[in-house]
């Protein structure tokens, strides 16, 4: 499906032919959702006239330090208020219905006489930005249209408390043994006064919406009756059932699994793929040995030159990587009196030594590395597939990025006339 298009939606019992777009909502370069609109989601500006956005559907999640502030919620809201807007008449409080949909699920808005309603179910407009980010995420991932609706239905009613939670997670601490465990729970709806979190898999214990507020609060730190509460006492309060030893053996193991640490982890790495995916024939999983310890790399072809950012093997939270120009060797002359590789004339190279040599698995090509390169991260406590997300977007376009990044400037000059042929490099060996 293209962008825009015509296509033929019910809205309020009839078929209308409208414009279709596109809308995506991304993270660092990352896809979270995406979803067609009958009415354009961006915002009018009315100002500068080449504002560098304009007219686009793509939303990009912001970012900052105040991690009780949820950017995609906000980044949610904003798109919302920009479809009421664009179709308000002037002194018109009222509004069209719009929605937005997939090919499995639909969700529909207006405003009139100054409320609010989404499939039909009146609200005020607080309470519909506290429920959209749980709705648009729904909606990206629901393949059941009776499913979904009933969810909508559902979360009108919910706690605003519940509903930011079930979009956040909650963030619950415990103990094994000495060993504090900091995870993060899966919450979900499963009636209109009631919410079930997931202890592990395929199973989950249900509160009324009363105690489970009162469990989040606990969770913040405030004192009441859940505060320092075990998984298994969580089992029981809601069950009235033990676990047995072995079964919490296994929740223990589960909700460690998902620890907060590690789901970041996980979900850069899954980045790192993401990447080599969608930028394929430019973006290339790749592995560099170094003493017989072969470490996660990721090559680039950049507009003028070729990179290699590689896992350091240690985690400091802003440089976990390192940088390197891949160089390839018909780009030199070997001399052999001197056992040094001249550069040809016009690339900008500079003489190496052998101690710079590289080669692929079977030995039959060679490159010269040049660094590392110091590249900071502005943040620190950054995952290493961000770490390795962010390089890689400056490399690609190199060229641009002499002129932005100090330490690569001293590259621009290195123009050499063979590039790196990347299928046929897998992993890069230090030459003997």
């Amino acid at each position: 499906m293209t962008n825009e298009r015509l296509k033929l939606i019910k809205l309020n019992g009839q078929r209308q032919s409208m414009t279709l777009h596109n809308v995506t909502i991304t993270n660092r370069q990352r896809r979270l959702t995406s979803f067609y609109s009958t009415v354009s989601t961006h915002t009018e500006y009315q100002g500068y006239r080449y504002y560098r956005n304009r007219g686009s559907n793509d939303h990009q999640v912001r970012e900052g330090h105040d991690q009780s502030v949820n950017y995609f919620g906000k980044t949610c809201v904003k798109l919302l208020n920009s479809c009421f807007n664009r179709l308000a008449e002037l002194n018109d409080v009222n509004s069209k219905p719009f929605a937005f949909f997939n090919e499995y699920c639909t969700v529909v808005f207006q405003k009139y006489d100054k409320k609010y309603y989404v499939n039909g179910n009146k609200c005020t407009k607080s309470r519909l930005n506290a429920v959209i980010p749980s709705i648009i995420m729904r909606l990206g991932i629901e393949k059941n249209s009776k499913n979904f609706n009933s969810y909508v239905d559902m979360i009108i009613d919910s706690d605003p408390v519940i509903t930011a939670a079930i979009v956040n997670k909650i963030e619950y601490t415990f103990y094994d043994g000495d060993n504090k465990i900091e995870t993060l729970l899966n919450i979900e709806k499963t009636g209109k006064e009631n919410s079930a979190i997931e202890l592990y898999e395929g199973v989950w214990v249900e509160f009324k919406d009363t105690k489970m507020k009162s469990f989040i609060s606990s969770c913040r730190g405030n004192k009441n009756n859940f505060l320092g509460v075990s998984p298994e006492e969580l089992y029981y309060l809601s069950r009235k059932e033990f676990l047995s030893k072995s079964e919490i053996q296994v929740v223990y193991a589960f909700l460690e699994q998902n620890r907060k640490s590690a789901l970041v982890e996980q979900r850069s790495l899954e980045l790192f793929k993401d990447l080599t995916e969608r930028f394929k024939g430019k973006i290339f999983e790749r592995e560099m040995v170094v003493d017989d310890v072969k470490k996660q790399s990721m090559g680039v072809r950049g507009k003028q030159l070729d990179w290699l950012v590689v896992d350091r093997g240690y985690k400091a939270g802003r440089q976990d990587v390192s940088t390197y120009a891949v160089i390839a060797l018909e780009n030199y002359t070997h001399s052999l009196d001197i056992d040094r590789y001249t550069p040809k004339k016009g690339l900008g190279l500079s003489a190496m030594c052998s101690d710079s040599l590289w080669c692929n698995k079977g030995g039959n090509q060679k490159y010269i590395l040049l660094g590392p390169i110091c590249i900071d991260q502005a943040h620190t406590d950054i995952s290493i597939g961000d770490q390795f997300a962010a390089r890689s977007m400056a490399l690609l376009n190199d060229v641009h990025s002499f002129n932005q990044v100090s330490t690569l400037r001293n590259y621009e000059k290195y123009k050499p006339a063979e590039r790196v042929d990347w299928d046929a490099l897998s992993v890069l060996y230090r030459k003997e």
